[in-house]
């Protein structure tokens, strides 16, 4: 890559970071190339040069954050994990620790705000990445359980209505944080909430799919494994705010 495709790449890299700031604060409406801009520290004409306009602005926006970043860690994440060889209720606390910590460490605060906006407004853009990226990670620990269920290590009626509300409840509880501050909730759902959250997780995750006639335990994952993934949570966020 020369200097040149370089610099245009960085370029347009600090403009979709100041899109993503600018949209967020301001919605699509709001929203005005010249202050998107002006944070990005570069002149109009460059930005308009590299994205036309802002509606073609605000889809590579999305492009970026999601489908970029969906090649760049996801995949690389899944084949990953691919490589540990772990057994199903393993495989199961591997991707609720992922998910848990994500959330927690990694929450792209910006496209959220851009992603609530969009549901409000109904323009049907979100559609499209539901499809293309939320359906098939519940399809992906669908059939962690379907396997569970096949081996006779899981049981449970309805395996994608539980994964459902299991991601539902890790993508959403867990942001309801502020709106809690200086209650008396605060301090009993939220004090290390980390290791809170996965352990409540993992034990109504575990209590829902053990079978009627046998146990099941649930495993711990090694510290080998844990750091692998808090530094793959590490590379999201870094990702998220261009570190």
């Amino acid at each position: 890559m020369n200097k040149n495709t370089i610099e245009s790449e960085t370029t347009k890299r600090k403009i979709l970071y100041a899109a993503k700031k600018e949209f967020a604060e301001k919605g699509f409406d709001g929203a005005r190339m010249n202050s998107i801009a002006a944070i990005a520290c570069v002149n109009q004409a460059l930005l308009h040069y590299h994205f036309d306009t802002k509606k073609n602005l605000y889809n590579c926006l999305f492009e970026y954050f999601i489908e970029y970043a969906h090649t760049k860690f996801y995949e690389f994440i899944k084949t990953e994990f691919n490589t540990w060889n772990m057994p199903v209720e393993e495989q199961l606390c591997a991707i609720t620790y992922l998910l848990t910590s994500i959330n927690l460490e990694a929450y792209d605060v910006e496209m959220n705000r851009i992603f609530i906006r969009e549901i409000l407004e109904e323009s049907g853009l979100l559609n499209e990445i539901m499809k293309k990226y939320f359906v098939p990670l519940i399809i992906k620990i669908e059939e962690i359980i379907q396997d569970g269920i096949r081996e006779s290590v899981f049981e449970i009626s309805n395996p994608k209505l539980f994964t459902f509300n299991l991601l539902i409840f890790i993508t959403h509880s867990l942001k309801l944080e502020k709106f809690l501050v200086d209650t008396e909730l605060h301090g009993a759902l939220f004090k290390d909430k980390k290791t809170a959250f996965y352990k409540y997780l993992l034990e109504q995750t575990f209590k829902s799919l053990r079978p009627s006639n046998k146990p099941l335990t649930i495993p711990k994952l090694s510290k080998d494994k844990i750091d692998k993934i808090d530094s793959f949570v590490k590379m999201i966020y870094d990702f998220i705010y261009d570190i």
